[in-house]
Parts: C-alpha cells; sequence; structure tokens
C-alpha cells in the first residue's frame, strides 16, 4: 500500500532550499570576485551559467512554495 502524503513539512523544506541555492549564488559570486584573475573565460562562463540555473531554480522554488502555502490554507478552512 503506497505511503500517505505528508505534506506538513513541505513549505519549511522548500524554504531550506531557497535558503540553501541563493547561499550558493552568493559563495560563487564572491569565489569568482576573489578569484577572477585565476579563472579562465570558460571556467568563469560555466560558474556564471551555474549560477544562471540556480536563479531558475529559485524561481521556480518560490512558486512552488506560494503553491504549498495556498494548499495549506485550503486544508485549513
Amino acid at each position: 500500500m503506497p505511503n500517505p502524503d505528508n505534506r506538513a513539512d513541505n513549505a519549511e523544506r522548500i524554504e531550506d532550499t531557497i535558503q540553501h541555492t541563493l547561499q550558493n549564488v552568493h559563495q560563487t559570486e564572491d569565489f569568482v570576485k576573489a578569484n577572477s584573475e585565476h579563472l579562465t573565460d570558460e571556467e568563469k562562463s560555466f560558474l556564471k551559467e551555474k549560477n544562471e540555473r540556480r536563479a531558475a531554480s529559485v524561481d521556480s522554488l518560490r512558486h512552488e512554495l506560494k503553491e504549498e502555502a495556498n494548499y495549506q490554507q485550503q486544508k485549513d478552512k
């Protein structure tokens, strides 16, 4: 028998993921600034693209967080 859908901590987990992802973005930006002269253009481009993917991920997670909040409000009514 499948496990029941337990969404009790979804919002908290999504928020944690957003914060962790944003930390990674900032750390990468700081790393590039501090080590720019030692990085190749290809490495800089790779890190920039990675941060762009992270930003897109954060946007998706924020949307998911809003959906989760709406679900919790509907459930609590």
